[in-house]
């Protein structure tokens, strides 16, 4: 099954274009997650690499309920991770027939602070965590969600979680320089690996994993890029002094020695390519100024889209929410016509890619 899957994403990035300087984008799809004014999460979604989207949903079933994560599978399957509100707890919503409906799934407990991150792995099998926990998987489409226990772990501020074969890395900001909470084996185990040269009061924003030795993250208010090439036993800084100190808020690694990453600042945002060849970091780097991008998902070096909202400074006749596209590797972006322009775009993933 493996296999046939490699194979159907090697025929599906042909068509699309990716990589090759064509802007064809045909039978990808994808997934934005945002929010209305009223904090009401909106889901957007796109069949065609982001050439048209459609609202889809029945945000009446989850009203005032943030979007905090999104993660695509397939062309008909997908989750959403929502947080709370005043009087209920966090949701996660899921989709079996390609965003036509999404459903309200049955939590094990009440996750009072919201589900702040989700992926999903199959058409069956998800994880999912909350800002200050629990760890939930599900192996039946979302049909029963368990508590996984973490002993010996507390949560604190959760940012991000990836999972990838038997390895679950959670990005918990509120642990500090040990903050990288790490599960080698599907949830049998879970371990706190430290990140060296992380100030007092800073922790890891991001996880991206390539493969069971190689992952990446990045810590809040620390413009570089941490590494472990050994299965998180060691983390180094392998990407310093990329940018100033802001928050780099989501990391798409497309490689072991390649990444994506945006980054927000007080007026707009910056997204970066990292490459590191021998003991060189080759960045390149793009800024924009009316825009906070909080959200990327790549293909590869070539392709790759960024979500994000109107920045404080950026004229308020600008739709709140935008998408950018990249299929040459950064050098010229796309803006995507979305179809509201009074939501804020928070994060992306399109089927295939590694987000």
């Amino acid at each position: 099954m493996k296999n046939v899957f490699r194979k159907a994403v090697f025929l599906l990035l042909l068509l699309s274009g990716c990589g090759d300087g064509a802007y064809t984008n045909k039978a990808i799809s994808g997934w934005a997650i945002g929010n209305y004014p009223d904090n009401t999460a909106v889901i957007l979604h796109t069949g065609d690499g982001g050439l048209t989207w459609e609202v889809q949903g029945n945000r009446s079933l989850w009203k005032e309920h943030y979007g905090a994560d999104i993660s695509a599978v397939d062309e008909r399957n997908a989750w959403a991770a929502l947080g709370p509100t005043a009087s209920e707890g966090g949701m996660i919503l899921h989709t079996s027939d390609g965003g036509s409906t999404w459903d309200v799934q049955a939590l094990p407990l009440v996750i009072h602070e919201g589900v702040k991150g989700i992926k999903g792995v199959s058409r069956d099998e998800a994880w999912a965590v909350g800002l200050s926990g629990p760890v939930m998987h599900t192996a039946d489409g979302g049909e029963t969600w368990e508590t996984v226990p973490t002993p010996g772990i507390t949560f604190r501020q959760v940012n991000r979680i990836d999972v990838l074969g038997s390895d679950i890395w959670i990005a918990d900001y509120g642990s500090g320089e040990n903050g990288m909470i790490h599960s080698p084996d599907r949830g049998l185990t879970w371990r706190q690996e430290h990140l060296p040269g992380v100030a007092a009061g800073h922790g890891p924003m991001t996880a991206s994993i390539v493969n069971t030795q190689v992952a990446w993250t990045s810590v809040n208010m620390q413009g570089e890029l941490y590494r472990t090439l050994d299965g998180g036993l060691t983390w180094k800084i392998d990407a310093p002094g990329l940018s100033g100190p802001n928050d780099i808020d989501d990391v798409c690694a497309v490689g072991a020695n390649e990444a994506w990453a945006v980054q927000n600042t007080s007026g707009g945002g910056y997204v970066m390519r990292v490459k590191i060849v021998g003991n060189d970091v080759i960045k390149s780097d793009w800024y924009f100024p009316n825009y906070v991008y909080e959200g990327i998902s790549a293909f590869d070096e070539y392709c790759a889209w960024i979500g994000g909202y109107r920045g404080m400074s950026a004229p308020v006749e600008l739709p709140k929410g935008s998408i950018l596209y990249t299929n040459d590797g950064g050098e010229t972006w796309t803006p995507q016509r979305l179809p509201v322009n009074d939501v804020d775009i928070w994060k992306v993933s399109f089927v295939g890619a590694r987000r």
